[in-house]
């Protein structure tokens, strides 16, 4: 009798954890404040640095989650591509957390510029975070003048006013202390190009649905120090013009000796046909990619004695049981 009722219990549960009604639902990303963005980045460095990080985010459901429902990050992030700032795993962040940009540096020249409007205009995240590191070699490389080749010289060209400012305002500093003012001063330099040069990121921190704020990451602790909005925000965008000005030649800091009006005008129409027939065509290969995956995703239904066969053997023994029990009522 009592083997019956174990097995009878057994196999309801089994039929539960089968049924629909005990099927695993995947959340969906709800949408951040700035400063819920902020909260989830500071706790999320916490973790990491405290050696309690719980890795949220990396699962096989989250992965088909944001391949079928699309990335919707609550943060854009700009980072040295130093391997030892992984920005996922210092923010304890999992898929689809963060948008990042890696640059040697941090530096945000027009490339970088483009990434991160992608990131706060397309994307909408709420937060935009110009993240330098200590010893950061690319501003090591500026502060002792060393010997630049090949294509770096015109990299770190963007580095040159932090450290000259940084070398101006504390002649005292020397060494690793010079560096350290330097990679802070060089976080507000990215952060100053920025909203001089994206129109895009002006308007969204203007009307208060983004915050581009600075940080730097030790890499010795572990611990992210947070700098905040850039002290001069307000000079520097009413200094940069209207929200809406064009992106032109001189905004992105890549001025050219002579312009080429017509030539420029064509290109860029030319581009912009051949962007629309990419999007359309990448549009119709996503939409099919999308279909495969919730293909996958989506629970078969069952064969023939599968959930049916289940409900059946289910049926059998609560006549069993029930025959058992009136025989030994009988009895009785």
């Amino acid at each position: 009798m009592k083997r019956l009722i174990a097995l009878l219990g057994t196999l309801t549960a089994l039929l539960v954890l089968t049924s629909p009604l005990g099927a695993t639902t995947i959340p969906t990303q709800r949408m951040f404040t700035p400063e819920e963005a902020l909260t989830q980045l500071k706790a999320g460095n916490d973790r990491f640095a405290t050696g309690h990080a719980i890795h949220p985010n990396q699962d096989r459901q989250r992965r088909l989650f944001t391949t079928t429902k699309g990335q919707h990050p609550f943060a854009t992030v700009i980072a040295c591509s130093d391997s030892r700032v992984p920005v996922e795993i210092l923010f304890d962040q999992g898929v689809g957390d963060l948008f990042v940009i890696k640059v040697a540096g941090n530096v945000l020249d027009v490339d970088e510029i483009a990434s991160v409007e992608y990131g706060v205009d397309h994307l909408e995240t709420p937060l935009m975070l110009v993240l330098g590191h200590t010893h950061c070699g690319a501003v090591t490389a500026v502060v002792q003048d060393a010997p630049l080749h090949g294509s770096i010289p015109q990299l770190v060209d963007n580095i040159v006013p932090a450290v000259t400012k940084t070398k101006h305002d504390h002649p005292e500093l020397t060494g690793n202390e010079l560096v350290t003012a330097a990679v802070i001063n060089n976080v507000w330099q990215g952060i100053t190009d920025l909203l001089m040069h994206s129109p895009a990121t002006r308007a969204r921190v203007q009307a208060g649905t983004l915050q581009v704020q600075g940080a730097v990451y030790d890499i010795d602790t572990g611990k992210v120090e947070w700098l905040g909005p850039h002290p001069g925000q307000e000079a520097i965008m009413a200094a940069a013009g209207p929200a809406d000005m064009d992106h032109d030649a001189e905004a992105t800091g890549h001025d050219e000796a002579a312009t080429h009006g017509e030539q420029e005008e064509h290109q860029a129409l030319t581009h912009e046909t051949a962007m629309v027939d990419e999007e359309q065509a990448s549009g119709d290969m996503e939409e099919a990619y999308t279909q495969e995956v919730e293909a996958q995703a989506t629970p078969q239904p069952a064969e023939k004695g599968g959930a049916s066969g289940l409900w059946f053997i289910f049926f059998l023994l609560v006549i069993i049981l029930a025959a058992v029990y009136m025989k030994s009522k009988t009895k009785s």
